[in-house]
């Protein structure tokens, strides 16, 4: 069950619960679809989507690597207050708008937050790469140049605290609106939100407790996904710090 956060919730045991990890729904989407194409691609359209599904499994039983990562980074010192606010997804000196074109980036700290590095994530980020990447090309809504998969998450021992965004970004070619459209989650309503100074298309929705936004522009394509105990960043906040967050993850290229 995905975690629905509140602010005076337990944070969600790690290696279980979180960006990265299989979505609902996006096993059956992924089949349905490559089960739509004919003849022989079906078998070899099978073995891929299975492939995929396993690799985005946390481990059923003992310590994930996702876990053992977490529990070394409770030895970081707690983060600064400056985290723990929404004011914390602002970019200090980053003029935000202009003209474009985009081109996405990996800012070291996001909302305050240190990247989580771990080999888990790192393989889960690149699945879900390789399968906006499928999806893009089936729906004929672009095709990828480059690409960066990143999370973000607050250390552990900070009681009633647990933050963390996902982040998977696009170079390349695209179709805004086609483009989001073909990313967004099936099963979920995703709702039109302003897409901030940089243009293009984003839509977010509430997928079991974690906040999805999706955007695109000619050039670029990012997905985020937060979960936030505080709900600082969510609910009817999302929309304005979707595109706090999107300012400090794109820039002029």
């Amino acid at each position: 069950m995905a975690y629905d956060g509140g602010p005076g919730a337990s944070p969600p045991p790690y290696g279980q619960n979180g960006p990265g990890y299989p979505r609902p729904g996006q096993g059956r989407r992924r089949l349905s679809i490559w089960l739509g194409i004919g003849g022989g691609s079906v078998f070899v359209a099978i073995i891929v989507v299975i492939g995929l599904l396993v690799t985005r499994q946390p481990a059923s039983s003992g310590p994930s690597a996702r876990g053992a990562a977490a529990s070394r980074s409770s030895a970081r010192a707690p983060l600064a207050s400056s985290a723990e606010g929404p004011l914390a997804c602002v970019t200090a000196g980053h003029a935000a708008g202009g003209s474009g074109p985009w081109k996405v980036i990996a800012p070291q700290k996001l909302c305050g937050l240190p990247q989580d590095n771990s080999a888990a994530y790192r393989q889960s980020g690149k699945t879900l790469v390789i399968e906006y990447k499928l999806l893009l090309s089936l729906n004929n809504a672009g095709s990828q140049t480059s690409s960066v998969a990143l999370e973000y998450q607050s250390p552990q021992g900070i009681p009633n605290f647990y933050r963390s965004i996902s982040f998977e970004g696009l170079d390349g070619r695209f179709r805004p609106a086609a483009a989001v459209s073909a990313i967004e989650e099936e099963g979920y309503t995703y709702n039109r939100v302003p897409s901030g100074p940089h243009g293009g298309a984003m839509e977010c929705a509430n997928i079991e407790g974690t906040e999805n936004c999706v955007w695109a522009t000619h050039t670029t394509l990012g997905v985020i996904s937060i979960i936030d105990t505080t709900g600082d960043l969510l609910g009817p906040n999302v929309a304005a710090n979707a595109v706090r967050i999107r300012d400090a993850l794109e820039a002029a290229s």
